[in-house]
């Protein structure tokens, strides 16, 4: 493994072009653990339609989501559409209540929150469904990839 690559398809722990394959890239059609530029895929994504686990720009698609636009399949604070949202997204289960999860993990008592119409619950659960298949096909499967 190199250790810089500048300006090609080459691999290396720094790399930097249009189509830069590395641990940390910068570029349009960047690809690595850190990722810059548009079109970025990484574990880390930064950059206009960025895909990955954690990602940040417009368009993003990721497992965490921030941005303009955002698809997180757990999370987003940006705008878009998450499983669970703050901000202006919209959480197909709601916002998440950091307190209830530390107790629910802790096993401490917890008021119990209010059922949802399980049309709601099903809507949700379906819409999670085609969120995680969306990030796997678009994300998850070029990430794995290129990652082994």
């Amino acid at each position: 493994m190199r250790m810089v690559s500048v300006g090609g398809h080459g691999l290396g722990v720094f790399a930097v072009g249009q189509f830069s394959t590395g641990i940390i890239a910068i570029g349009q059609e960047a690809t690595g653990v850190i990722a810059i530029g548009q079109l970025a895929t990484g574990v880390v994504a930064v950059g206009q339609l960025s895909r990955g686990v954690i990602t940040v720009g417009q368009l993003s698609l990721g497992l965490a989501a921030g941005g303009q636009v955002a698809a997180g399949v757990l999370w987003s604070p940006g705008i878009g559409i998450a499983g669970t949202a703050n901000g202006l997204a919209y959480g197909l289960f709601g916002k998440p209540n950091w307190r209830r999860l530390s107790a629910l993990v802790r096993g401490e008592p917890w008021d119990r929150a209010p059922r949802r119409p399980a049309r709601q619950l099903a809507a949700s659960t379906a819409g999670l469904a085609a969120l995680a298949a969306l990030w796997w096909f678009v994300a998850g499967q070029p990430l794995f990839a290129a990652l082994t």
